[in-house]
């Protein structure tokens, strides 16, 4: 229950504009969305290098501070941060694989 509560702290000082919340949020889920990435590659028959990866990673991470956090503003706090992430991480690692084949 720690990490939940720990989750959703770090997704309201993102979105409130807290100084090295950003940076704390990306360390924590980086390692998170490159799974989701390399899964992705890998379902979709994409074959990724890993400075590939990294820059969907960075995609992935800019879409979620777009328009001041929005997708992070949208987040409901129902489930943990962690569930949340990886949905949107897949969807738009599926936008962007697709956009570049």
């Amino acid at each position: 229950m720690a990490f939940l509560e720990f989750d959703h702290a770090l997704v309201r000082a993102c979105v409130a504009g807290q100084r090295d919340a950003w940076q704390d949020f990306v360390d924590r889920f980086m390692e998170l969305t490159l799974h989701v990435v390399e899964h992705v590659a890998e379902r979709r028959g994409a074959r990724l290098n890993d400075e590939d990866k990294i820059e969907l990673c960075e995609a992935i991470f800019r879409a979620l501070r777009y328009n001041q956090f929005q997708l992070l503003r949208e987040f409901s706090f129902q489930s943990r941060v962690s569930t949340y992430l990886v949905v949107v991480a897949r969807r738009l690692a599926v936008a962007l694989i697709d956009d570049a084949a």
